[in-house]
């Protein structure tokens, strides 16, 4: 059934919540998204434009703001009306349907979410974005249709419109989840071909590593939000060696924060399977025992 949320968005969406989604979750801005409550199955995503009412709003520049950041109106229509902040009814994220990417899930992931049923209407979709120093940013929101829209920039395009929970709109350090503790040396690698960095590998969860510097490695290389970069964890004598590709999360000048993605095993870089992220946990609480 689908979720009529337009008497109760007229009580959550204020100036300072818009805010707060349009500084973690703006139009344009690259994004990851789980399907399962969970968050065992992820894929990438991008919000193309906000639904503001009945008013479809593909730029950033359509929102008006004061100096420090605060939405103050929106501009609507082909005449860019303003619509003030206190006459927004109703707020709708548009993505794109991304179903074809459930083929690229094993088996047990593929179970997980169902065949072609990540988008039904009031299903719970988690967005994750970087929120720079201050960790990882979600969102949870409920699906409201899926829509092929006939005119503007998208246009014959499949689509997926979201409902926003905007009072569980949350930021949090990615570090302070559930983790353990190490000193395992990492070798992080960037671009084929460059020496890598040696850092230390201070902290993991089943889904990130967080690493600082070691030795005469003073600093971090340049990084941004999103670049993808290899991992190479050895546990030493008989113990096996990790190559993990990941992106990162954050970083600054002597850390950063690696969100995993794949694992080489045999002859390829696969995705995690379900016990992928336990065995390295194992692997690295058992460092040096």
């Amino acid at each position: 059934m689908r979720d009529d949320s337009n008497t109760q968005q007229q009580t959550m969406i204020d100036s300072a919540k818009l805010k707060t989604l349009t500084e973690n979750f703006p139009i344009g801005k690259d994004l990851r998204y789980s399907p399962d409550e969970q968050l065992v199955v992820v894929f990438n995503t991008l919000i193309v434009a906000y639904r503001v009412n009945d008013h479809y709003i593909y730029s950033r520049n359509a929102i008006k703001t004061d100096s420090d950041g605060t939405p103050l109106a929106v501009l609507v229509d082909e005449e860019k009306s303003e619509l003030p902040v206190h006459q927004i009814r109703q707020i709708q994220l548009l993505v794109p349907d991304t179903s074809a990417m459930e083929g690229t899930l094993d088996y047990d992931r593929r179970a997980i979410i169902g065949r072609s049923q990540q988008f039904l209407e009031g299903h719970m979709i988690t967005l994750m974005a970087g929120a720079g120093a201050r960790g990882v940013a979600t969102l949870t929101t409920r699906v409201a249709e899926q829509v092929t829209l006939v005119e503007g920039p998208y246009a014959k395009s499949k689509m997926i419109l979201l409902n926003p929970e905007l009072a569980n709109l949350s930021v949090s350090d990615q570090l302070h989840k559930t983790r353990g503790k190490t000193h395992v040396p990492v070798e992080l690698y960037f671009k084929k071909g460059e020496p890598p960095c040696s850092c230390v590998l201070k902290d993991f969860s089943e889904s990130s590593l967080g690493l600082r510097t070691s030795g005469n490695q003073n600093s971090m290389p340049p990084m941004k939000e999103d670049d993808t970069v290899t991992l190479v964890i050895n546990l030493g004598e008989a113990a096996k060696t990790y190559t993990i590709k990941g992106r990162v999360f954050r970083s600054s000048v002597d850390s950063c924060v690696i969100r995993l993605e794949e694992l080489f095993k045999g002859h390829e870089f696969v995705r995690f399977s379900l016990l992928d992220p336990l065995e390295l946990k194992s692997g690295l609480l058992n460092y040096g025992n």
